[in-house]
């Protein structure tokens, strides 16, 4: 499979250039994806989260329990999700530029 032969036609090669950076962008983005999944971040407790977060309120905006827990559930809690889901998109964006390339430039079968 050569991208950029001499015999392809110039809007073949253009297209070809498109997805071969692409597909090098999906490989580094679902590498980054799949290291934040595999290198977990060390989460705080709720009471060290609760502390810090009652110090970016002012006094008088005080911020009550359960709207802080809720808080702390979305950032923390659904962090696993959010990687493993950019993981599997990033897999399926390779999957898909990867055979589209393969496609596009394929040899076809002399019988």
């Amino acid at each position: 499979m050569n991208l950029f032969s001499k015999d392809k036609e110039l809007i073949f090669k253009i297209v070809n250039g498109i997805f071969l950076i692409w597909f090098i962008a999906a490989v580094v983005i679902t590498a980054n994806s799949a290291i934040d999944l595999l290198i977990k971040e060390d989460i705080p407790s709720f009471q060290e989260y609760r502390v810090k977060e009652f110090k970016n309120y002012p006094e008088n905006d005080k911020i009550s329990d359960q709207e802080l827990e809720n808080m702390y559930n979305q950032q923390y809690r659904s962090q696993n999700v959010y990687a493993l889901k950019s993981t599997l998109n990033g897999i399926a964006n390779i999957i898909i530029v990867g055979g589209t390339l393969y496609i596009l430039n394929r040899v076809p079968k002399r019988k």
